[in-house]
């Protein structure tokens, strides 16, 4: 899959401006991030990120045209309240038998869950 990239000079959570991290200098926002592509630390870090964007912008069109996303979240997004997110990753995890399996979670293990709660009903 074709992961298409754009600088952003800035990136906020509950807006105020994180600081420019060791991580991401830039901070780069990706249309998509898979988060099969996760395999340390620092990419679990930025999977996070991208996920943080991506539901910001989700809001961003969700309070744009409500009557759009009325049975259904903008991005993909299937929930939007930190108790319905993690409802979806816990309920995604318990369905798929080969998720940390073996010495315990890895790092994609970790992304899988997050984007679980975003797309599992």
């Amino acid at each position: 899959m074709k992961i298409t990239e754009c600088e952003i000079s800035r990136f906020e959570v509950t807006g105020q401006q994180l600081p420019p991290t060791e991580l991401n200098q830039p901070l780069m926002k990706q249309e998509f991030f898979d988060p099969d592509l996760v395999n340390d630390r620092d990419s679990f870090m930025k999977f996070a990120q991208w996920l943080i964007a991506d539901r910001q912008e989700a809001d961003d069109a969700e309070r744009t045209d409500p009557e759009r996303y009325k049975w259904g979240g903008a991005r993909g997004w299937q929930n939007s309240s930190i108790a319905s997110f993690l409802e979806g990753s816990i309920a995604g995890a318990d369905a798929q038998r080969d998720w940390a399996v073996g010495d315990g979670p890895s790092w994609k293990d970790l992304a899988v869950f997050l984007y679980l709660g975003k797309i599992y009903e």
